[in-house]
């Protein structure tokens, strides 16, 4: 639990830095002298997009690696494992190059959009880079090397905000110089960290790892086509049913909620991973402790967040929208929140099926939960806008996890406290209805209010008993004797 916590604490701050970065940008994303809303949209497609290609395109390698190195059955052929899912991984960025520029044409004729094969070109070269640099920074996250994990990414965050400050505000180039900024950007950052990588490991080729990544890589592979489908896929399906101005509106409400994603999913994800298999390779028979502990803890923190997200909506839209129909965002952001909060339970569980080495299921899971989304989204949007697609990406999440939840236990049965989790949601959600009773307040009184009630939840989550004095008073000697003072 302290290698977890501290790890994630890593990973989060990155994280705050890294959507610190992205609300730098929000201001010209936004400001429609710049970028017009449909141009925005257009953007909102292209990183849905992104979503969906990378976890196909790279077969689920990252994941093996993490996988077969931490295994014990595999300890013959670890050392040329690295080297091996570069290799491959090398050849599938080549071809998606290859692909990206001679097929531009055809993919442009698709899509009517104007600059569309210039924007088709750039984004391939942006596929391949983010595709090859995404297994250097899973061998960091394997020796659990954080900080070098964090300053990476950091660093090309920071490519990025130059690239787009030096392309769209100076050059004026729209959508286009958007897209030169992220290609400048992962470009620079995949070379590093090949570099870095290829310095590191054994250069060995073993082709009898490939029989054994693929078994396990290929379904991953599906549900690398299908999970971002269910991630993102609403945003075509309102591009369809509805307009690329809600897309644009449905594309903010997701940021302003991604920030649950960013700084605590994705951060405890990056950890956890490698930490809960480790854990549960070292613990072969028995509960799953480490896990059943860290559900806990999750889901207290995780529904706070929640609220903090629901509570300040409106007026960090309010400080960086040029446009006032971006205000409609807010009323989005619990919904996709809860989402947000239910697949981090997923990441969870679903750490127990590839210790187990389950990914069929987890194939077919992912399957199940993104068509109930589709099916949700086909019948909800037009009924009730971006709404609608709100609501089905909450129900598909809470799918997702609770199939996962169902196998995890027959494969390692736990006792969770699920008390506690229906107990945080409901007390987030009874806080967040009061919060929204003050919307028509005057802006000083409205965050004075809402800022009352999030600091609430602290105490009551102590009064309702989802953490005891006892455990708060050990909690804070621990944080005490870590700190600098201390």
């Amino acid at each position: 639990m302290a290698r977890l916590l501290q790890q994630s604490s890593v990973y989060a701050l990155g994280n705050l830095l890294l959507k610190a970065s992205g609300l730098v940008l929000a201001p010209l994303y936004l400001n429609t002298a710049l970028l017009s809303q449909l141009a925005y949209g257009q953007l909102v497609l292209l990183d849905a997009t992104a979503q969906l290609l990378l976890p196909l395109l790279g077969l689920g390698l990252p994941l093996g690696l993490l996988k077969f190195a931490t295994d014990p059955a595999q300890r013959a052929h670890q050392e040329a494992l690295p080297f091996t899912v570069l290799s491959v991984t090398s050849m599938l960025s080549l071809g998606v190059v290859v692909v990206s520029w001679w097929g531009a044409p055809l993919l442009n004729q698709w899509l009517g959009w104007s600059e569309g094969v210039e924007l088709v070109r750039l984004f391939g070269i942006y596929l391949a880079a983010k595709l090859l640099s995404g297994v250097p920074l899973a061998f960091l996250r394997l020796r659990e090397q954080t900080g070098w994990y964090t300053t990476a990414v950091l660093a090309e965050a920071l490519l990025l905000i130059g690239g787009v400050y030096y392309f769209l505000v100076h050059q004026r180039l729209g959508l286009v110089g958007v897209l030169l900024a992220m290609v400048l950007s992962a470009g620079l950052s995949m070379v590093v960290l090949m570099g870095s990588m290829l310095r590191s490991v054994p250069r060995r080729w073993d082709r009898r790892l490939l029989a054994a990544l693929v078994r396990f890589g290929l379904p991953l592979a599906l549900s690398g086509v299908v999970l971002p489908v269910l991630h993102v896929g609403d945003r075509y399906l309102l591009n369809w049913l509805a307009t690329t101005e809600t897309v644009a509106v449905y594309g903010w409400a997701t940021r302003l909620s991604g920030v649950l994603n960013m700084l605590l999913v994705q951060g405890f994800q990056l950890a956890f991973v490698v930490i809960g298999l480790k854990a549960l390779g070292e613990q072969p028979t028995g509960e799953a402790f480490l896990h059943r502990q860290t559900f806990r803890h999750y889901s207290i923190w995780g529904s706070w967040m929640v609220l903090a997200l629901s509570l300040s909506a409106y007026d960090v839209t309010a400080l960086l929208a040029t446009d006032a129909a971006y205000l409609k965002a807010d009323p989005l952001v619990l919904p996709l929140s809860l989402g947000y909060l239910g697949y981090g339970l997923y990441i969870i569980f679903v750490n127990v099926l590839y210790a187990a080495g389950d990914s069929r299921f987890i194939a077919w899971n992912v399957v199940a939960a993104t068509a109930l989304n589709v099916l949700l989204n086909l019948w909800w949007i037009p009924r009730w806008g971006a709404m609608g697609a709100a609501w089905a990406t909450l129900v598909a999440y809470s799918l997702l996890a609770a199939g996962a939840a169902w196998r995890a236990q027959r494969l390692r049965p736990t006792v969770y406290p699920w008390a506690v989790l229906a107990g945080a949601v409901a007390l987030a959600l009874g806080l967040a209805w009061l919060g929204q009773g003050m919307l028509s307040w005057p802006t000083l009184l409205r965050l004075l209010g809402r800022s009352v009630l999030l600091v609430l939840y602290l105490p009551l989550v102590v009064a309702l008993r989802f953490y005891r004095w006892e455990e708060l008073r050990e909690g804070w000697r621990w944080v005490r004797k870590r700190l600098p003072m201390g």
